[in-house]
């Protein structure tokens, strides 16, 4: 019975991962092939599809042209190719790093040469951030595997941006994180983050390899792995004692980094899109919603959320302070001009948001409802990054549960909202262990 009880329950939670509306992302259970490229297929087939569209010919003749001269490659070739990789991470050809190459390669060569694309924009950005803190600029490369540069990313254990940086690490590290604001999806404040974590990570092992590691798992279990392999420090014998949700993140970035110096003489070169890379910013000092600029000043709000991702809920608080908002290129005198405008323009949806932001129905009603016969009450109170999905994986409960018990008419979730649950589980209130 606990065998049946036991598959049950990984079965629910692999079936609310999968569905897109939930925000869990199975690279918190286990990052493998199998999900980088549903990574791949996610930000080729769908986040940038409209983007390619006009540039479809072009982008397929490079693909045909590349294809003869990527299965012309031998293993041993490719071998001698990683091998040569000049690198501060101890980068090394193995079966694992093969089958990263392969999705790279011979599966996706196209979401492949997305990720060429989006790194053009912001690996310039990113180096140019290390440099004030001297981190090698291939770890600027490191989101394309992590995140696939989605700012939107996240994970079931707290993780969220382009870098997946923890929450804790998140305000160790001084970004704004609440209900309204998650500065860890702000390309240029994450990055500064990100940065800082690196160095302090290197000033305690030395070891580049070794910081990329407690990067990605946490120094506490680079700790543990580096005593079960009685001392030894390179990652190839640490792997085995690593978490299989996350220790292959590096193989994953080696792969990157041989498609980066050999992509040329692959013929793969990056994608053609039409992209809002360029922008211009103004300073907002009043509270502002981004449909209101996207209905006076014409642009797709799609666009607005893709240059301003740190924004929950598309509501910028400004007030007691501003708030940077980017806009397309040659568009920030069109808002100064349409200043009045935009501010007055009011909809339903709008107002709705408001009011949703700004007085949020109580989670928790007044009087102690009767518990479930067999269970007992559990008041949950909500993390940045928790979602209705994982606190119902949790508790062994389900979405529906939660509503129905919280009387709640949406899954919008509030930092520091009380749930209450029924359930047999008694998990507290703490968040997991594991980094990633």
């Amino acid at each position: 019975m606990h065998k049946k009880q036991s598959l049950a329950f990984l079965f629910f939670l692999l079936a609310i991962t999968c569905f897109p509306g939930n925000r869990m992302n199975l690279d918190s259970l286990f990052f493998n092939t199998t999900y980088f490229q549903m990574k791949l297929d996610s930000l080729y087939l769908g986040q940038f599809r409209q983007a390619l569209r006009n540039y479809e010919p072009e982008n397929k003749q490079m693909i045909a042209t590349a294809t003869p001269v990527i299965r012309s490659l031998s293993d041993t070739e490719i071998e001698q190719q990683v091998n040569s990789v000049s690198s501060v991470i101890h980068v090394a050809y193995t079966p694992k790093v093969k089958e990263f190459i392969d999705v790279l390669l011979f599966k996706k060569p196209e979401a492949s040469c997305l990720l060429l694309t989006l790194a053009g924009h912001y690996v310039p950005l990113f180096e140019s951030i290390f440099d004030q803190y001297g981190i090698p600029h291939e770890l600027a490369y490191l989101p394309a595997v992590i995140s696939v540069f989605d700012p939107g990313s996240s994970s079931l254990y707290g993780s969220a941006g382009i870098w997946n940086i923890m929450y804790i690490s998140g305000k160790l590290y001084n970004l704004e994180i609440n209900s309204m604001v998650d500065e860890r999806r702000n390309y240029t404040k994450s990055t500064d983050a990100a940065a800082r974590e690196f160095k302090d990570y290197f000033t305690i092992y030395q070891d580049w390899t070794l910081a990329l590691t407690a990067f990605i798992t946490g120094p506490a279990v680079v700790n543990k792995a580096i005593r079960r392999a009685n001392g030894k420090k390179d990652f190839w014998s640490l792997y085995p004692y690593l978490p299989s949700e996350t220790r292959d993140y590096l193989p994953a970035y080696t792969a990157m980094m041989y498609l980066v110096k050999y992509h040329d003489a692959l013929k793969l070169q990056p994608l053609q899109a039409d992209l809002p890379f360029t922008s211009d910013t103004v300073c907002i000092t009043k509270e502002l919603h981004l449909r209101q600029v996207s209905k006076v000043l014409d642009i797709p709000i799609t666009t607005l959320r893709v240059l301003n991702p740190q924004f929950r809920h598309d509501f910028l608080p400004a007030g007691q302070k501003s708030c940077i908002l980017n806009l397309p290129a040659n568009y920030g005198e069109k808002f100064r001009l349409l200043h009045d405008s935009i501010y007055h323009y009011r909809d339903s949806v709008v107002d709705a948001s408001r009011q949703e932001v700004m007085f949020p129905v109580p989670s928790i009603i007044q009087h102690e409802p009767k518990i479930p016969a067999g269970k007992s009450c559990v008041y949950y109170t909500v993390k940045s990054g928790d979602n209705l999905g994982a606190i119902a994986a949790r508790y062994h409960v389900t979405v529906n549960d939660l509503k129905t018990w919280n009387h709640m008419k949406s899954s919008m979730l509030s930092v520091g909202q009380k749930l209450i649950v029924y359930s047999t589980q008694h998990t507290g209130n703490n968040p997991p262990s594991k980094k990633r």
